[in-house]
Formats: structure tokens, sequence, C-alpha cells
């Protein structure tokens, strides 16, 4: 009984994580210069220095600092602090717009 309560709480917690959220945040950086890291701390690796011009999409909160973000798809952690908020003329886009239909 323990093992089927645990197969159905793991396979709940699988579907939950694969599940995707359709709308995508996107924001741009408070200024330009802004560092993103290859991990959540200022002493990694800069993987980009991001400017007011570039599209941030936010994936999720990493921490109290930190939030997960894709920028021209490459993935990285930037402070909360440098990140403004989702400008009105940025495009949203969302995965059903994304997909061309067959005909």
């Amino acid at each position: 009984m323990k093992k089927l309560i645990f197969t159905l709480a793991l396979i709940m917690q699988t579907a939950l994580l694969f599940a995707s959220n359709d709308k995508k945040i996107v924001a741009q950086a408070r200024q330009d210069n802004v560092k993103m890291y290859q991990q959540p701390g200022t002493c990694t690796h800069i993987l980009k220095s991001l400017s007011t011009q570039d599209k941030i999409e936010i994936v999720r909160k990493y921490n109290e600092n930190w939030t997960i973000v894709v920028v021209d798809g490459q993935v990285g952690y930037v402070l909360h602090s440098e990140i403004g908020k989702p400008a009105k003329n940025l495009e949203i886009k969302t995965l059903a717009s994304a997909k061309t239909s067959r005909k």
C-alpha cells in the first residue's frame, strides 16, 4: 500500500513538473550592462551583459535574490533588483501563437 501511494505521488509530481504554462513573462533590464550569470552568485561566470533593449523571459524566481531567465535561448540567473517590470510594448508570446497551422 505504501508503494502504491508513493508511486502515485511520484507520478503526480512528474506530471506537474512537465505541465507547461503557455504564457511567458517578458521583461527588460532596468539599465544597461546588467549581468546574466551562469549560477546564482556574482562570483560565477558571466554569460551575457544585458541592455534595456534585450527581451528577458522570466522562467521563475530561484530564491529571494535571483531569478532564472532566458535571453536569446540562453538560460542564466539575474538579480531581481536588475529586472524591471514587464513592459507593455514588449511582445508576450504563447505556445499556441508560436505554433504554425498545418493544412
